[in-house]
């Protein structure tokens, strides 16, 4: 601006103005379509029911499929969601083998779209009561999103997790040496400390975003770190919402994949666009 003659100061200035009416439009747009969401979610809600009560065993199935019998009795699949999450290629990698025996007790995914004052969407995670590892039945994890934007986000929460003793995936324990006092047998040469652990659990304690205040007095490879760890948790949420859950079936069977860069640049020189 500093370099531009006062006429054309009000030429942009004008544009601004025009740049406002864009962002009330935008606000409108994605306020109705966060309505439309909404409405099909309710629609889609009885084919996820049907979904559950056939990996579950509990719907019976016709004969219909052109299948040899092996003899083997009916049952519930293994590991239904376990495998869908595990085979997505974003969020398979955060999974550890201690989460993965975690996830064997979750029952359903279920995801629902925020129509209010704070829009975004919420991810619903049900665990059977059985479970050893905590005594929730339910996580929920809340993507707040900003005004303008379906893919920039604002504020993340999470259920707190009530996990049974020694059965907390998120933190490991490690020993630590003490320097006792000369001569002092009485304290031990070791103590051993609970430390944070890599763990697909931890999206339900995500950081805060930091504001700008913030932001102001963090070093730069602090902010950088918090902002990788919001980043992947967002993607994870998203990933779950608009893919796992819509297509769970065939991210089980490993059918899909989203494809990575290389695979579009191989595309693109294709001509296959």
């Amino acid at each position: 601006m500093e370099e531009l003659n006062t006429a054309q100061r009000r030429r942009v200035l004008a544009m601004k103005e025009v740049q406002g009416r864009y962002d009330g439009l935008q606000r409108e747009y994605q306020a109705e379509l966060a309505q439309l969401q909404s409405k099909y979610n309710a629609k889609y809600a009885p084919l996820y029911d049907e979904r559950r009560e056939l990996f579950s065993g509990k719907k019976a199935v016709a004969d219909k499929f052109d299948l040899e019998d092996d003899g083997e009795p009916d049952g519930p699949i293994p590991d239904f969601w376990l495998n869908a999450l595990a085979n997505h290629n974003k969020i398979g990698p955060f999974i550890t083998e201690r989460d993965s025996e975690v996830l064997k007790y979750l029952e359903d995914i279920r995801s629902e779209v925020l129509v209010g004052e704070e829009r975004g969407f919420k991810l619903t995670f049900h665990f059977k009561a059985d479970n050893p590892h905590f005594t929730n039945t339910v996580l929920e994890k809340v993507y707040v999103l900003e005004p303008e934007d379906d893919v920039v986000p604002k504020a993340f929460t999470g259920t707190v997790i009530n996990w049974k003793e020694g059965r907390d995936v998120t933190v490991e324990e490690q020993k630590r040496r003490v320097k006792a006092p000369k001569g002092d047998k009485s304290k031990p040469a070791f103590v051993v400390e609970k430390v944070p652990c890599d763990s697909l659990f931890t999206v339900f304690d995500p950081p805060k975003v930091p504001t700008e205040a913030d932001a102001a007095n963090m070093s730069e490879e602090e902010l950088e770190e918090v902002e990788d760890a919001l980043s992947n948790d967002f993607e994870i949420g998203f990933a779950i919402k608009d893919q796992v859950i819509p297509r769970a079936v065939e991210w089980f069977t490993g059918e899909i994949a989203p494809l990575s860069p290389e695979d579009y640049d191989d595309e693109y020189e294709e001509g296959e666009y």
